[in-house]
């Protein structure tokens, strides 16, 4: 595997920012969960190897719906439907970077990785988990998720079942 040069990393972080930038409209690179379906993300990336998109700044894998409302459960869409993006840069990224207005996130502890913090923006649909468990890599982010805003979950989500 090739390394990035520093000209490389400059250009996978701009990138990944443009994207991140994205998510505040609720969209990444055109994808919108709960209204692009497999068909509109294939034309755009392609197939995905073994589950996922290998670009170049970051690995995506991108979740399809699957019946509706199967077994009272999840979204309320047509079969193929995506129902949520998740990014994993390659180069480091810091939180800080992207000088969030914090006030929209809630911070909570992932229950699996407690070194990790997850900032989530609930209207936005969008989740980062950042490392936070000291030394270089602290405040580095791990992954970025898309998933469907408080909206949508009012207008999509499937009556749970009694």
């Amino acid at each position: 595997m090739r390394r990035l040069t520093t000209a490389g990393r400059l250009l996978a972080c701009a990138v990944l920012l443009l994207a991140c930038a994205q998510a505040q409209a609720k969209e990444w690179r055109r994808i919108v969960p709960l209204r692009s379906t497999r068909a509109q993300v294939e034309r755009q990336l392609g197939k995905p190897r073994n589950g996922f998109y290998e670009l170049k700044a970051e690995r995506v894998f991108i979740y399809f719906s699957g019946e509706r409302c199967a077994g009272g459960e999840g979204w309320d869409v047509p079969r193929d439907t995506v129902v949520r993006i998740f990014i994993t840069p390659k180069t480091k990224l810091r939180f800080a970077a992207l000088r969030l207005d914090l006030r929209r996130f809630e911070k909570t502890t992932d229950p699996s990785v407690t070194a990790h913090a997850l900032y989530s923006d609930k209207e936005a649909g969008l989740t980062y988990t950042v490392y936070e468990g000291g030394g270089d890599n602290n405040g580095v982010i791990v992954h970025i998720a898309f998933d469907p805003t408080a909206r949508d979950d009012k207008l999509f989500r499937c009556p749970a079942s009694d």
